[in-house]
């Protein structure tokens, strides 16, 4: 007998609970950005599906730390599906080719920056197919010690739906599972062009409900629950489509 479907509500749920996303940040060498696109486009599509390698967005920042700066996004089942992936990655003398061939005598990224991304709570299933474009919002957002729990009944039931007002799709929203500066939520943003953006980061500045909501942690808990935050603008990066979901749909075995 096929399962029910509450076992199969219950099956899914368990996945996404244990998936993983990575991020990756590349601070690029000077001029050599269209060498990252080339690399990302015309060699690792190939050796990518080879070793089951889920990249599931690519960008550009145009603002923000450490620039010029590429970005991508990996999705995996969990940790031990993420290293046997990057383990049969980097045991391919395909990827070490590739590697030589497009560094071309010198390295082309200058720094990386890693981070695992757990799904958090107030993440909301998009079952949209379409593309996600426009200009995207990351948001590595710094957390009052001690007050995550407090800190996520803010987000779902105040800063979401005042983001969402304000004019942007929230794609994802993440808690950091390991990376610098814990502890934070990751937030991903779609904004439509940049004068949204901008007319929408006005308008929560002004937000008296959020202003108000900011008073009274502070008086409750002597901090605001949100502290600081780097921020990068992004603009998918070519030859990429970036779908709502970011892999968090159904998932091989």
């Amino acid at each position: 007998m096929p399962p029910s479907d509450g076992t199969d509500s219950r099956r899914r749920a368990a996945k996404l609970k244990s998936m993983i996303h990575e991020l990756r940040l590349y601070s690029v060498a000077p001029g050599r950005m269209a060498d990252v696109h080339t690399r990302f486009n015309e060699h690792f599509p190939a050796l990518f599906a080879r070793h089951g390698v889920d990249c599931v967005a690519r960008w550009n920042a145009v603002a923000g730390p450490d620039a010029p700066r590429f970005v991508y996004l990996m999705a995996y089942r969990d940790y031990a599906h993420r290293e046997a992936v990057w383990a049969s990655f980097y045991a391919d003398a395909e990827w070490w080719r590739i590697r030589a061939e497009t560094n071309a005598g010198h390295e082309m990224v200058e720094r990386h920056d890693l981070f695992f991304m757990k799904p958090n709570a107030a993440w909301a299933m998009d079952a949209d197919p379409a593309p996600v474009g426009g200009l995207h919002e990351l948001v590595q957002q710094q957390i009052a010690p001690g007050q995550n729990a407090n800190a996520n009944v803010f987000l779902q039931e105040t800063w979401l739906p005042l983001v969402r007002e304000a004019g942007a799709r929230v794609l994802a929203v993440w808690d950091m599972a390991s990376g610098a500066g814990m502890q934070k939520v990751v937030l991903l943003y779609a904004w439509p062009d940049a004068a949204a953006w901008h007319a929408g980061r006005q308008s929560l500045d002004r937000n008296e409900t959020l202003r108000a909501a900011f008073a009274e942690q502070r008086k409750k808990h002597g901090t605001a629950l949100f502290q600081r935050a780097e921020v990068n603008l992004l603009d998918p990066a070519p030859g990429m489509t970036i779908r709502a979901g970011l892999g968090r749909g159904a998932r091989p075995a």
